[in-house]
């Protein structure tokens, strides 16, 4: 039933009725419908003129679609006045201005003038304010003038409206030239906020403190609560936490305690991460609005206390009066769930969101992207994507970054194609989210090589500022990891500004291409460039250390790390875990498990990767029993074993013949962790069964293996080569054969594989074909990679291969080489000759046994390292040898030494006559 109101009872509402309306269109449509049907619309000139302006400025507060449909009611409006005066015009002047409208306005002014009324300082100020939109600094300057010369250039609200226009054009002198021409008498609040304001909009905090200070010593009028508010937050955004403080007790002390100005108390404490004191503030405020609750719940989520912003999220729903959550609240909610993993709570707060209607707003369904890929629910995550009308570039890169975080390169690059051709440009983030995406591949360098082209893209439109520090590091990342290090370091020179990342990724780089001097030479320039050493610096130095196997130049940087981080200096939690985790990796790589151990044992933090690496450790060592044991403790603190766990397990029980616990470890990474084996689990699996003797199994598992990695070429060729080392070590022909005939049929030009077969063949007495190998070999230009062992002595390293006569001690060296093969052939070792694999007497293949580079370097370690000076250290580039490996447990009982020996599979760590490998290798 419609519903009639009688006339007696309606008068002509008092001024307070339009202001409480809240920027409701259907409550003004209803009203004005009203006032049209009692002939009242037009009675009163200053009513109308204000129900255009409310009405009009409500859009601000509403979705950009319905503007023009309120603008346009307002428009209508103020055509249908018969007489239009200027308070008229003023008013639907300053609608089109707060609606950034600046052509309209000005159109609008020029008639006001045309039909002889004099403008106002409303309206001026209002279309003065609205100019600076064009950024034509010209045309400001043109109304700046005109304002003058029409007799306004007095005026406080014009004056202030000056120094708004050119602080927006980006003209900060200007408008600081503005208010000084006021003599300091003469400057009201509103000038000093206006001056307070232009400085705060360009993030020059300290002059904000500045003006400050001078308006308070000038005395001429009292700070505002305006004034109060500006000011602390300059000291939030700069971290003046001491001057922030003061102004707090001014603020005391004058009194004053509007909600909104403790907000920006409360606001300001947060950003200096004082969460105590905005607290206490947040809990004295006795009439809390929904940016009191969003000034504390960010404070929290800013600081990491993820779950106590959830915990005020569950307060301000239950007070009363009722507080209504808006967009900025769950912009920081979405945000902490995102840090915590939450998925649970994420899930209510979207609830929240959908009942509130509040989906359509673009920077939330970014935020939930955001929150979904971070929980891994990625799929979720573009279904989100794909129901946004109103993509942004930052929703775009929200979805890139989700794929990349999952490693899912391929639909990475799906939506980067995909972006482009809707004809959004990428920004930095955008090229550096793909460029991250492609220093993951793992596809046989498919994805590099389209990070290659869009480099290209890159170059070709090249601004002249040229690319972000961002994208260029993120480039040198891609080259370096693919071991481009020449394309690297093209980038790292060309680069106009390097930060710590920069230094990082190009250290990084040098280490992964075996370039250690290059390593330290990097090292050495970013001290000299002053650039500090964090956690990640120190990191690849350790790992660099332990892919040079120095042992020594890796307790040099433990120094520094101790030196660096003591105590008193400690970093972060999760640095110190870093860098914890690298020395227990250095320390394992270098021979010395036990001081991996100590590092492990004295962590009060641990995470997976810190587990990772100690049961890594000890499978390199051969303490299978050991790492399984760690694995057995990992669980019962509770952390979770990711892939790489799983390979160590398997890499243990492979070195240590334990074939049952290795399947058992095999299907558990699935069944009771859904796990997937990759390639290197197989790998590690076919290696194990293979060493125990059942080929069978290891030749089942290598064809169900290619059925599962068939698309890539190079997976395929790991299984069979893992096959055809177990069948070289086992004297296995046939399926040798096999193997070796499905590698090179893939790659033909594998030495490696040329070797095993020949010597396959050999030991089975086939000579023949052993020859033909050979020759096969040598007509491809193939040869057989150098086999060398070294020593670290000092502060040189010393390189020996079979049958070395360059090194300055060899007399010495081979004397004691003689005097050793003496006394442990009296001790019962005899020389396996049958491991020579050439067609020479015995005679022959002695001394050819006899004269290995790893003997040499252990009578040199023996010479030099003195009695009783700690183990003798030797590496070696290929797998030992059986008769070495028998020789240097006589040479070790003979000597009284322990000699420690890593090849390219494993440490031996040999002790008064065994081994720790327990001969099986």
């Amino acid at each position: 039933m419609e519903t009639v109101y009688p006339v007696a009872t309606f008068k002509v509402p008092p001024r307070p009725l339009l202001p409480s309306i809240k920027s409701n269109v259907t409550s003004f449509r209803f009203l004005h419908s009203h006032l049209r049907n009692k002939q009242l619309e037009f009675q009163n000139h200053g009513f109308s003129s204000q129900f255009i302006f409310r009405c009009s400025a409500c859009s601000k507060f509403l979705v950009s679609q319905s503007e023009h449909e309120r603008l346009k009611c307002a428009q209508q409006l103020f055509d249908n006045f018969p007489n239009r005066d200027v308070i008229s015009w003023s008013a639907l002047i300053a609608a089109y201005s707060r609606c950034g409208n600046f052509a309209q306005a000005f159109g609008l002014f020029q008639k006001m003038m045309g039909e002889g009324l004099q403008p106002n300082g409303f309206s001026l100020a209002s279309l003065l304010k609205v100019s600076c939109s064009t950024g034509e600094i010209g045309l400001c300057r043109q109304l700046h003038g005109w304002s003058i010369r029409t007799g306004f250039g007095l005026d406080s609200g014009i004056r202030a409206a000056w120094i708004t226009m050119y602080s927006r054009c980006g003209v900060l002198e200007d408008a600081q030239r503005v208010f000084d021409e006021t003599s300091l008498l003469a400057l009201d609040i509103l000038l000093w906020n206006s001056i307070i304001a232009a400085y705060i909009f360009h993030g020059c905090w300290v002059e904000v403190l500045r003006l400050f200070c001078k308006m308070v010593s000038v005395g001429v009028v009292a700070p505002t609560e305006l004034t109060y508010a500006s000011v602390v937050n300059a000291c939030g955004s700069s971290g003046e936490e001491k001057y922030g403080a003061m102004v707090h007790g001014r603020i005391i002390k004058a009194g004053l305690e509007a909600t909104n100005l403790w907000n920006s108390l409360v606001t300001f404490y947060g950003k200096c991460g004082n969460l105590q004191h905005a607290s206490q503030l947040f809990e004295r405020i006795s009439r809390k609005d929904v940016v009191s609750w969003n000034a504390m719940i960010a404070a929290n989520e800013q600081r990491g206390e993820g779950e106590n912003a959830l915990g005020l999220f569950r307060r301000m729903l239950k007070v009363e009066p009722p507080v209504q959550p808006n967009r900025v609240t769950f912009l920081s909610l979405l945000s902490a769930v995102s840090g915590l993993s939450a998925l649970r709570c994420g899930r209510e707060i979207h609830a929240h969101i959908f009942r509130l209607s509040l989906e359509v707003d673009t920077s939330i369904t970014n935020s939930l992207i955001t929150f979904y890929s971070k929980c891994r629910e990625v799929g979720k995550a573009r279904e989100i994507f794909e129901r946004l009308l109103l993509r942004d570039i930052i929703s775009w890169n929200s979805m890139l970054a989700g794929y990349e975080q999952n490693e899912q390169q391929g639909r990475c690059f799906d939506i980067f194609k995909r972006m482009m051709l809707s004809g959004i440009e990428p920004d930095s983030h955008s090229l550096t989210i793909i460029f991250n995406a492609a220093s993951r591949d793992s596809s046989g360098l498919i994805y590099f090589r389209r990070g290659k082209e869009i480099h290209g893209y890159i170059l070709r439109r090249i601004t002249p500022g040229g690319v972000s520090l961002s994208v260029s590091n993120a480039i040198l990342k891609m080259y370096a990891k693919f071991n481009r290090i020449a394309d690297a370091e093209k980038i790292f020179k060309g680069m106009k500004n390097r930060d710590s990342y920069s230094w990082n990724a190009m250290m990084d780089g040098y280490s992964r291409n075996a370039k250690f001097e290059d390593v330290l030479m990097i090292f050495l320039d970013i001290l000299k460039q002053g650039f500090p050493l964090d956690h990640v610096s120190l990191s690849i130095l350790l790992t660099s250390c332990g892919r040079l196997v120095s042992l020594q130049l890796g307790k040099q940087f433990h120094a520094v790390v101790a030196k660096l981080f003591n105590g008193q200096d400690c970093p972060h939690q999760d640095s110190l875990l870093s860098i914890n985790n690298a020395l227990i990796s250095m320390y394992s790589k270098c021979g010395s498990i036990k001081d991996a151990a100590q590092v492990f044992l004295k962590m009060e933090r641990k995470d997976v990767f810190s587990w990772t690496a100690m049961i890594t450790g000890c499978a390199h060592h051969g303490l299978a029993v050991e790492a399984l044991q760690l694995f057995e403790r990992m669980k019962t603190d509770g952390i979770k074993p990711n892939q790489v766990t799983f390979l160590a397990l398997l890499m243990a029980c492979a070195h240590g013949g334990l074939v049952q616990e290795g399947s058992y470890y095999f299907d558990s990474m699935y069944n009771d962790y859904g796990l997937s084996p990759s390639i290197e689990h197989y790998a590690c699996m076919i290696d194990l069964f293979g060493r125990s003797g059942q080929f069978d199994r290891a030749k089942s598992l290598v064809e169900f293996g290619i059925t599962l990695f068939k698309p890539y070429h190079d997976d395929i060729l790991n299984l069979w080569k893992v096959l055809l080392g177990a069948c070289h070590a086992s004297k296995q022909l046939d399926l040798g054969v096999e193997a070796a005939t499905k590698i090179l049929e893939l790659e033909p030009e594998d030495e490696a594989t040329y070797i095993l077969l020949a010597n396959l063949y050999a030991s089975s007495g086939l000579w023949e074909d052993a020859i033909k190998v050979r020759k096969a070999m040598r007509d491809k230009g193939l040869r057989k990679e150098v086999g060398c062992s070294w020593i670290d002595t000092g502060n040189r390293r010393h390189v020996f291969v079979a049958g070395d006569v360059y090194h300055p001690q060899r007399k010495e060296i081979y004397e004691k080489l003689a005097q050793l093969n003496y006394s442990c052939r009296r001790m019962g070792y005899v020389p396996m000759t049958e491991l020579v694999l050439h067609d020479v007497d015995e005679t022959e293949k002695e001394a050819i046994l006899g004269c290995h580079s790893e003997k040499l370097a252990v009578s040199f370690g023996l010479l030099n390292c003195g009695v009783g000076n700690g183990v003798i250290r030797v590496m070696k580039n290929l797998r030992v040898c059986e008769d070495c490996h028998s020789w240097m447990k006589f040479a070790s009982l003979l000597e009284k030494r322990e000699i420690l020996l890593r090849d390219s599979q494993r440490f031996h760590l040999f002790r008064d006559g065994s081994c720790s490998c327990g001969d099986y290798w």
